[in-house]
């Protein structure tokens, strides 16, 4: 199965589902993760072209840790991610370069504006993606993908639906978050939060609910048609 996370930043998805990738591609399954924004205004002394390198970077670790196939780096501007032809154009194209079969990305009524319009970009690229006539660098796929959200962090607006069991892959999933040791610098200065700390207490909190040592939580959204595909290893409440 092929499978794309969208996340607005990056570290989002280490944060929100790097046990549930690690999962996926343990088991092999094909895994794509993009990244929206690159990070750009998040340092106390780089400029700006630096912090995106530096980001892209440690994002690029990070997807190796985890296994992914790939990491897509659409590139826009950190807290400027606004649903424009441009920007709706990536999501197309990298929906279409993964061939997805399903497409997760965040909670639309998270906190976050750069989450939200991730969230809407993605899901509304869901279709586009498989509209012959949107052209764009990759093939239109035969079929849209399904689609799924992710946890917000720390549980904001949230109400899970579906559970994966992440105890066998916790371990992964903080050494991909250890790769982002610019975003845990920056965290530090501004919030006196440790990121590894943040994730770890979600993750049990989630695993707690469905009695598991860790797990990460999803849902999946009201829409028509579905094709019957679902996300692996999922279990109810």
């Amino acid at each position: 199965m092929n499978i794309i996370f969208f996340g607005a930043h990056p570290d989002d998805l280490e944060i929100l589902c790097g046990g549930t990738i690690a999962n996926y591609t343990a088991a092999g399954h094909t895994v794509w993760m993009a990244v929206a924004t690159n990070g750009n205004i998040g340092h106390p002394t780089l400029n700006k072209e630096q912090i995106a390198e530096l980001r892209k970077s440690e994002a690029t670790a990070a997807a190796e840790r985890l296994g992914a196939a790939g990491l897509i780096w659409l590139d826009e501007d950190d807290e400027f991610l606004f649903d424009n032809l441009p920007t709706r154009m990536k999501f197309v194209d990298a929906i279409r370069q993964a061939k997805a079969d399903i497409i997760v990305t965040h909670n639309p009524q998270d906190y976050h504006p750069d989450h939200i319009a991730c969230s809407k970009l993605a899901t509304d690229a869901r279709i586009l993606s498989a509209v012959r006539l949107i052209e764009s660098a990759h093939a239109p796929l035969d079929k849209s993908p399904e689609l799924f959200y992710m946890d917000s962090i720390v549980g904001i607006n949230f109400t899970p639906q579906f559970y994966v069991d992440i105890s066998d892959t916790f371990a992964v999933k903080m050494e991909a978050l250890r790769c982002h040791d610019s975003q845990n610098a920056w965290l530090k200065r501004i919030f006196n939060q440790e990121l590894l700390d943040v994730a770890q207490i979600q993750s049990a909190f989630r695993g707690l609910q469905i009695n598991r040592p860790h797990a990460e939580a999803f849902m999946q959204p009201s829409y028509w048609p579905r094709q019957g595909i679902t996300m692996p290893s999922l279990q109810a409440r």
